[in-house]
């Protein structure tokens, strides 16, 4: 910092270098952080997974899972239950699951919780699990282990579960009767998919609806406005009270400390394959000696087991073929976790500090994609599902303590190999110092600017005009005079105040989707997602209309070197945005550096007193100003389901596809915001099931049927990215509306 503040550093070498390669060399850090991302996949720079936890001794005992003709007797039972007593309806069978479950001489109770829906005018929803709990004959239920499974209805456009339930209750005829068991083991069956499943975590561990929110939590900081603005015809403006969304409501029966958590999604009693699913709520993954374990034993089993594009009975010998399967497995796990959206109910576990996977059963003609070679595989019945689960949850009953000592932070690169924190965090942390360069060279300029301004001033002081001229020069000296001293001046009250309303404008921005949803709903009589959606759109383009007169209306002049510092400051708070977010989620991180970094590298201040632009800069110019609105987040959702639309229906029109990826997009969008609501009232972002709050409000979230849903699915993690981007990092977006006035 003396170096930095040192009148004459500006002649020091590594200054004047500096400034002749920062924008090379910020490229190079720009390329290499994405070469070294690729070069992961190869063998040479990943690690083959190993277990840390001897404890868990997998596959050492001898299977003796004998109830696989109980599973299919309930599979049976369950699907006529369902066909004749819920066919219209969403609910879940709770006495026939209670019937089951205490005929296994389980403690069997129920769940019961409601869900105030923050954008729905009052809407209330309802929802009920299932639990039973088989207390462990040795310990004094001091320790846990669960094995859930969601309930999806008949009429649902996603693949059903009925088989995880039959194979669920199965399991638990099987092991009512051993005596080796040292953890109490949880059957839960749970409705609303992830949403009852949060309700259940927080009425486990206590959470209750009086708890404090984000606002409440604030203490005297938060009061609400003494002014009824609703009397005075602003309806959509009443403040809200801020309270939870969820109420868990209390359980009867509990256990102890939950240690892991396997959750079953098999839709039919005959599968291909088990997918493993480890993404959870904002990326958090479980211990990776978990995921060993379930990949190991899935081969015991003698069941095929994938992860995204790596598949077990895949192997070849060509380099490039496995380094391209790796790259797709990497990027597969990376838009996974940018979504921030857990693709299970496995994903909320570990929140609560409990290691959880989902495990899925596929087909050949699943809607996820056909595999190579996966019609040749042989099927996967009860039995050998009923084997793996065995073995899975024997192991992890060997479990001493919490898992601990294998990785929280990594990536998958095969369902056997995996990159650890320290060899993918470099690729990160080149595009966050290609960013802090631009800006130390932003600043290098803005003193050496300075220094010109001082020299400007001291020769129009010591310059001595001749007798003839003295007169007429006089003013014009004087002008200049105070031109330099202006121009050498800065402002920190004008930049501080441009700075922290510019924040502002983003935080006001981000509690905008509710009153966005009552003005839409009471003078536009449109639905909720519509309302937000193109609320959001009006906003965003007020804020790029007016950021540029934002110093006018404020009556203050910034000068270049202000505009420099703040660009400067953006650039420093751009780069730790991303290097802080992606020592939690990594891809989250990544890809707002990916995005943003070409964006943050090529704006620079112009003055509107450049006159010696030329025609090709105009260009330049131009170009930039649109990539700045491609980069929108709301423009990257938008044309990227169009594009997503354009894939899956080739065969249709142009107009037909971009209406259909904007529809795409007004649903994203909505599952965002949502999510983000849960997560801000809740302290979480339940996954809410569209399909069950549709049938009871259409005006509140829309149905999706047939490939819409397929988009929908997809999109979740589109969707995520613009709720990171755009409603939790909002300030930061619309921070960027402040550089549009330096183009």
């Amino acid at each position: 910092m003396d170096l930095l503040s040192d009148p004459e550093y500006g002649s020091v070498k590594w200054v004047r270098i500096l400034r002749k390669v920062h924008k090379p060399l910020t490229f190079l850090c720009y390329i290499g952080a994405i070469v070294w991302f690729f070069m992961l996949g190869n063998k040479a720079f990943n690690n083959e997974t190993y277990f840390s936890e001897n404890a868990l001794l997998p596959g050492l005992v001898t299977n003796e899972f004998n109830t696989e003709q109980a599973a299919k007797q309930y599979y049976n039972e369950l699907l006529k239950e369902l066909e004749d007593k819920y066919e219209d309806s969403d609910q879940i069978p709770v006495p026939w699951l209670i019937g089951k479950m205490s005929q296994l001489n389980l403690e069997v109770y129920t769940h019961n919780f409601t869900l105030d829906y923050p954008l729905g005018q009052g809407q209330v929803f309802y929802g009920t699990n299932v639990y039973g709990i088989l207390r462990a004959p040795r310990t004094a239920s001091l320790e846990a282990l669960v094995v859930s499974a969601p309930h999806r209805s008949v009429s649902s456009h996603q693949k059903g579960t009925a088989a995880g339930i039959a194979l669920m209750l199965a399991f638990a005829q099987f092991a009512r009767p051993q005596k080796y068991w040292a953890k109490d083991i949880i059957f839960l069956v749970t409705e609303h998919e992830q949403l009852g499943m949060q309700a259940w975590l927080e009425a486990y561990h206590g959470i209750v609806s009086q708890t404090e929110t984000l606002y409440s939590s604030m203490g005297s900081f938060w009061k609400h406005t003494p002014y009824d603005l609703g009397s005075l015809g602003f309806e959509f403006l009443k403040g809200s009270d801020h309270k939870k969304c969820l109420n868990p409501g209390k359980l009867k029966g509990r256990s102890g400390s939950i240690q892991a958590a396997i959750n079953l999604e098999f839709h039919s009693p005959m599968i291909k394959y088990i997918e493993v699913k480890v993404e959870g709520l904002n990326g958090q993954l479980p211990n990776l000696d978990l995921v060993n374990l379930v990949h190991k034993l899935c081969i015991k089993s003698s069941i095929h087991h994938s992860y995204k594009n790596s598949y077990s009975w895949i192997r070849t010998r060509n380099k490039v073929e496995e380094w391209t399967n790796s790259i797709w497995t990497m990027l597969g796990m990376v838009s996974a976790q940018v979504a921030g959206v857990p693709n299970g109910n496995h994903g909320l576990y570990h929140r609560f500090g409990i290691e959880a996977v989902t495990l899925e059963g596929r087909d050949a003609n699943d809607p996820a994609g056909v595999p190579p070679k996966v019609h040749a595989l042989s099927f996967v019945n009860f039995y050998k599902l009923g084997n793996a689960l065995e073995s899975i949850l024997r192991s992890l009953n060997n479990l001493l303590e919490r898992f601990h000592q294998s990785y929280f932070f990594y990536l998958l690169t095969g369902t056997n190999r995996f990159i650890s924190i320290g060899q993918y965090m470099p690729s990160l942390c080149l595009l966050c110092v290609a960013m802090l360069l631009r800006s130390l060279a932003l600043w290098v300029s803005i003193q050496q600017s300075e220094e010109v301004s001082d020299e400007k001033i001291t020769n129009s002081e010591n310059t001595e005009p001749s007798e003839g001229t003295k007169e007429q020069s006089q003013n014009n000296g004087d002008k200049k005079l105070q031109e330099c001293r202006e121009e050498s001046d800065m402002s920190i009250v004008n930049i501080g105040a441009n700075y922290l309303l510019v924040h502002l404008l983003g935080y006001a921005v981000m509690n905008a989707p509710l009153a966005f949803s009552k003005l839409g709903y009471i003078y536009f009589s449109q639905s909720t997602q519509t309302s937000v959606f193109y609320g959001l759109i009006a906003a965003s383009v007020f804020l790029v209309a007016v950021t540029p007169f934002l110093p006018k209306i404020l009556r203050t002049r910034m000068t270049m070197d202000e505009w420099s510092l703040v660009n400067v400051l953006l650039l420093i708070e751009l780069s730790t945005v991303c290097l802080t977010v992606g020592m939690h989620n990594f891809s989250l991180g990544l890809a707002l550096g990916v995005i943003y970094t070409p964006l943050a590298l090529i704006v620079s201040v112009v003055t509107k007193n450049d006159h010696k632009r030329s025609k090709l800069s105009e260009v330049i110019l131009t170009c930039k100003r649109l990539l700045c609105l491609l980069l929108h987040p709301l423009s990257v959702v938008t044309l990227g389901m169009m594009a997503y639309s354009a894939y899956l229906y080739p065969e249709e029109r142009f107009m037909e596809i971009a209406t259909r990826g904007l529809d795409a997009a007004m649903e994203a969008t909505m599952f965002a915001i949502v999510d983000s609501l849960y997560h801000d009232y809740a302290h979480h972002i339940p996954h809410l099931s569209s399909s069950s709050l549709a049938t009871q409000d259409s005006t509140l979230l829309p149905t999706l049927t047939g490939r819409e849903s397929e988009i929908a699915a997809n999109v979740g993690g589109v969707g995520a990215v613009f709720m990171y981007q755009y409603t939790h990092r909002k300030k930061y977006i619309v921070g960027l509306n402040i550089l549009y006035v330096a183009f």
